[in-house]
């Protein structure tokens, strides 16, 4: 799977990127995995989910548990992407990263 720029859902902040099943913050810093569409911290924490491609959110009322904790990957050394308008997008709110 190629990079992704994600966007946050409601705001359309720029949150990271994608890159196989890792998870970086805007800056580049390794920020947690992905488990399918599912994202967690490096702590296990239930951080949002993939919403049409290339943007991300926390679905509301929904609870996601990954279980053990894993370690931290190296950062990747990106510019960050201009942001976006948010989306129009009923029960879901930015993700918290």
């Amino acid at each position: 799977m190629a990079r992704t720029g994600l966007w946050k859902v409601k705001s359309g902040e720029f949150a990271g990127w994608r890159d196989g099943d890792q998870l970086h913050d805007s800056q580049g810093c390794h920020a947690g995995y992905f488990r399918g569409n599912v994202a967690y911290t490096i702590q296990g924490d239930y951080v949002g989910e993939i919403y049409r491609d290339d943007w991300i959110g926390k679905k509301e009322g929904v609870a996601h548990s990954m279980g053990s904790v894993t370690c931290s990957l190296d950062s990747i050394s990106l510019a960050p992407y201009p942001g976006r308008a948010g989306l129009s997008a009923a029960e879901w709110s930015d993700p918290d990263f």
